[in-house]
Order: C-alpha cells, then structure tokens, then sequence
C-alpha cells in the first residue's frame, strides 16, 4: 500500500480506506468489515451512519442510494474497506450536484 494525493487518483485504481479517512473519490467497494459504517451528511444532509457493503443491489437503484458505493467529500466511520474508483473531480457525484447547482445559478 502506498499513499497519493487524492487529485492524482484516476478510475480504475483501488483504495483501501478506514475508519476516519475521508473519502478521496467516487468508490466501488469490492471488500469491506462486517458493520462498516460512512457519513453521508455532506450529500444527503442525513445524521445517521449509513452501513456499506460489498453487496450489489438489485435493477432500479439508484447509485447515490446504493450500499456498495462510497462518495467523495463523505468520510469513513466505522470498518475497512477496498474499492475501485469510478469518479473523479467534477465527475464524482459531488462534483455533478455542483455543476447544478452553478447551472441553476447562472440562469
């Protein structure tokens, strides 16, 4: 294992993330502890921990209500997990409500 700075990571890599880290990018988990918990707060204003898993959900869920899936700007509370990032930068979900909002502003 070995550090980088979140804007060097590019999809396709796997980061390993633990309780505490915030997260770096948009991440698909592919292994994580059993109760492994994030805060999604800063996406979804909600106060409760929400539990991830490895788990894919079934046809029709969206990805930002997905339990397989991590966020960037969210933080790690509770477990270890392992993912492959599928988004960067404006390109994260973050990055997407962002452009949203600046597009409902400019109008």
């Amino acid at each position: 294992e070995q550090w980088i700075e979140p804007g060097d990571l590019v999809p396709g890599e796997l980061v390993v993330l633990e309780a505490g880290d915030k997260i770096p990018a948009d991440i698909r988990i592919v292994f994580c502890t059993e109760g492994a918990e994030v805060d999604n707060a800063a996406l979804t204003g909600e106060s409760l921990p929400e539990a991830r898993t490895v788990e894919v959900e079934g046809d029709g869920v969206a990805v930002h209500e997905a339990h397989n899936v991590c966020f960037f700007g969210t933080t790690v509370l509770k477990g270890r997990m392992k993912g492959i990032v599928f988004a960067t930068g404006d390109d994260t979900f973050l990055g997407q409500i962002n452009e949203t909002m600046t597009q409902c502003a400019r109008t």
